[in-house]
Parts: C-alpha cells; sequence; structure tokens
C-alpha cells in the first residue's frame, strides 16, 4: 500500500461516515508519517487499512452501526475492495491495545479532496512510537516483523518503544491476558532487538574498518 491508497480509504471512510476525520489504525497508519520510498517494505505490504471513526471516540454509543456501515461498503470483497484491491475494516478502540496518552499525538493526514468543501477528510494515524508500542504488545510474529523492519533502518529505536511503554498502557476492557507477562514479554523481545541492531551495527563497522584497511595496503 502506498500513501495514495491510503488517502483514498481515508476520503471513502469519510464520505460513507459523513464525518470529517477518521482514526486509522493498524500498520499501515505508518504512511501517515513515512512514505513508502522511506519505510522497508515489510512495513507497508498489508492491503489492508484499519479505521475508526473519529465519533468512536466522542460519540461511543453511536460506534457499532459505523463499523459495520465500513465493513459492508468498504469492507473485504465490497466493491471497493474488487475495484482498487484493498479494503477498509472498521475496528473498534476496545480491541486495541495503546500507550496512554496515544490520542494526543495523532499524525495529522491531510487528503486532497478538490470535489468537497464541506470536510478536509483526514486521517489521524497513529505516532510510529505509539504503533510499535501497540505491536509489540500484541506480538504476533507479523508484528515483530514490523517493528523490527522499522528499528533496524532507524525510523524508531527499541529505546523510544520502552520509554513509551514505562509511560503506562491504556489497556482496553477486552484485554484478558495477564497484562504484566505481556508488557515483560515486550520488554525481552525489545532487549533481544536492541542488543541484534548493536550487533549488526558493529559488524557493518568493522566491515568498514577492514576495506579501508585492505584499500590502505593495495
Amino acid at each position: 500500500m502506498n500513501r495514495e491508497e491510503l488517502g483514498r480509504a481515508i476520503k471513502a471512510a469519510c464520505a460513507n461516515l459523513d464525518e470529517p476525520r477518521v482514526i486509522v489504525l493498524g500498520s499501515q497508519s505508518i504512511l501517515g508519517s513515512f512514505d513508502t520510498d522511506e519505510l522497508p517494505p515489510a512495513t507497508f505490504l498489508s492491503r489492508e487499512v484499519d479505521i475508526l471513526p473519529l465519533s468512536g471516540i466522542t460519540d461511543p454509543p453511536s460506534v457499532e452501526d459505523k463499523l459495520l456501515l465500513l465493513d459492508a461498503r468498504l469492507g473485504e470483497d465490497s466493491p471497493f475492495h474488487t475495484a482498487f484491491g484493498f479494503y477498509v475494516e472498521g475496528i473498534h478502540k476496545d480491541v486495541v491495545v495503546l500507550p496512554k496518552n496515544w490520542d494526543n499525538r495523532l499524525v495529522h493526514f491531510v487528503v486532497d479532496d478538490d470535489a468537497s468543501t464541506r470536510y478536509g477528510r483526514t486521517g489521524l494515524c497513529l505516532d510510529p512510537v505509539d504503533l510499535c508500542v501497540s505491536k509489540t504488545i500484541a506480538g504476533r510474529e507479523k508484528d515483530y516483523e514490523f517493528v523490527a523492519a522499522l528499528v533496524t533502518e532507524q525510523l524508531v529505536t527499541a529505546t523510544a518503544i520502552q520509554d513509551r511503554i514505562a509511560s503506562g498502557i491504556d489497556w482496553p476492557p477486552t484485554y484478558t491476558e495477564d497484562q504484566e507477562r505481556s508488557l515483560a514479554r515486550a520488554q525481552s523481545w525489545l532487549d533481544h532487538l536492541s542488543s541484534r541492531v548493536v550487533a549488526r551495527g558493529l559488524s557493518r563497522h568493522q566491515r568498514s574498518l577492514d576495506l579501508r584497511v585492505g584499500h590502505r595496503f593495495r
């Protein structure tokens, strides 16, 4: 997926919901902060855009019907999916683990829409560190691959993710796993990732030195 496709998903969601802004959750929210030429391929492979209507925060009782509407009109196997090759999944905030105050760090992705004078069509995308916190705690293989790719390319750091976790987690009411165990698993994995990235950096540095020495003695 690319930013143009993300913009199309945001415009379609806003139009169908009759709302000016939506919240983009999940991996494709990274496109709110980086273009695809800045990102490792593992971070933009998904063809699904997870969207929460902003009214899901401001008016929670109304959100269920709106999520169903998104899934019906823009979801998997919908005419929208067939036409554009990607789809929107309406997602409830109560199924996502995020750090505290995540909503104060949302990245505004404004979509050009000359045909619309009423709405600005804005996707409020997760801050990259907040996104990595969510994925690290989820702890699926694809989540680890996503976070590791960003850390390896130095677009985020393992330390920043750990610090954000330490600032507190906004646990949803649907989360049934042991929270302390989940945090310990996340921190342990991030420690391992950080060590791996440091070791890779030292290896690259040593190879660079070896090449310089070899060139000097030719």
